[in-house]
């Protein structure tokens, strides 16, 4: 299958003021297919937006190729690159007056005449996007009254309505609360699969990009990009090493980063189920290490009748019943 994308040995960086070049990354070979959703992930200062640029067309490559449906993007003139890539960037999008329709619309450009101007077929076009994401009821509200995600929803639209086969965005869910990030992610996903488009976007919602991307490309200063589905990376350590410092590391069991801490001491913890698991993190986070073995130190069971209810036995043989983890942890610490 013919890939929407894909690099060929791939230098990137930029051009100095002096006329030297510095170069970010290099060797990076990657392709997106139709119907992929794939998240690019990298610490801050990585050279994310700067291969998303130059994935763009926005920057010339230092070395390589970049081929979007076989053609190589340096050949392509302005207007069969606007029709093949669509680009969504992370600056906030605020013009006076201007309408969702509006804005929109703007992504039809490329098709539009001499004068600029859309026929009804593109104003259908416009219609269906902003119902795509999920703002009919938004389409003639100017852009100063929306809230930031659904800003970004309105700039997903005019890069859907651009009916380009491959979608670029740089950050997207970066000033958007958790809920909205979720929202959009999913959204994206979901415009993937059903439009069959390929969507790359660089963020760093790790969590979200594990649960999901169909790719994953990691970039860290210093070190080769890597690439694959996101349970081979976790498997061959990728997140831990582009993303572990001192202090934090990745959890390939569950998939989330964690703080190392001192353990003050160890407790045994029995009991199962979801009260057993908030318990336990609750321990670990405030500094102790939990076991299940029997042992010269103070045990808490956890009731499972969903009573949340918690019996702390200490080593005197001492015994007492508390209500809420806040306050089992109180008692703890004062032993």
């Amino acid at each position: 299958m013919e890939a929407l994308l894909r690099t060929y040995d791939l230098a990137v960086g930029y051009t100095a003021r002096n006329g030297g070049v510095g170069c970010l990354h290099k060797h990076i070979n990657v392709e997106l297919q139709a119907g992929e959703f794939a998240c690019l992930l990298g610490p801050n200062g990585a050279g994310k937006s700067t291969l998303i640029k130059t994935l763009s067309g926005f920057l010339k490559p230092l070395d390589g190729e970049v081929m979007l449906l076989s053609e190589a993007l340096p050949q392509m003139n302005e207007k069969k690159r606007a029709k093949t890539v669509s680009v969504v960037l992370t600056e906030r999008v605020i013009i006076p007056n201007m309408t969702v329709f509006e804005l929109v619309a703007l992504g039809r450009t490329p098709y539009t005449n001499f004068f600029g101007r859309i026929t009804s077929k593109d104003q259908e076009k416009v219609k269906q996007a902003i119902k795509d994401v999920g703002l009919a009821q938004f389409e003639q509200r100017q852009l100063m009254y929306l809230s930031d995600g659904e800003r970004q929803k309105a700039l997903i639209a005019k890069a859907l309505v651009q009916d380009t086969p491959l979608i670029i965005l740089d950050e997207p869910t970066a000033f958007l609360d958790l809920p909205s990030r979720i929202e959009i992610m999913q959204l994206l996903r979901k415009l993937a699969k059903d439009k069959k488009r390929g969507i790359l976007l660089s963020t760093h919602d790790l969590d979200l990009a594990l649960q999901l991307s169909d790719k994953i490309w990691l970039m860290a200063p210093g070190k080769n990009m890597e690439a694959g589905i996101p349970e081979d990376l976790v498997l061959a350590d990728g997140f831990r090493r582009f993303f572990e410092k001192e202090g934090i590391v990745f959890d390939n069991d569950s998939g989330t980063f964690k703080v190392e801490k001192e353990q003050l001491k160890t407790i045994r913890l029995v009991g199962q189920g979801i009260e057993y698991k908030w318990v336990s993190r609750a321990l670990h986070r405030t500094g102790f290490k939990t076991t299940r073995e029997e042992g010269d130190y103070p045990q808490i069971e956890v009731g499972e009748d969903g009573n949340r209810e918690y019996l702390l036995k200490r080593k005197d043989g001492s015994k007492q019943k508390l209500r809420t983890i806040e306050d089992l942890l109180a008692r703890i610490k004062e032993e």
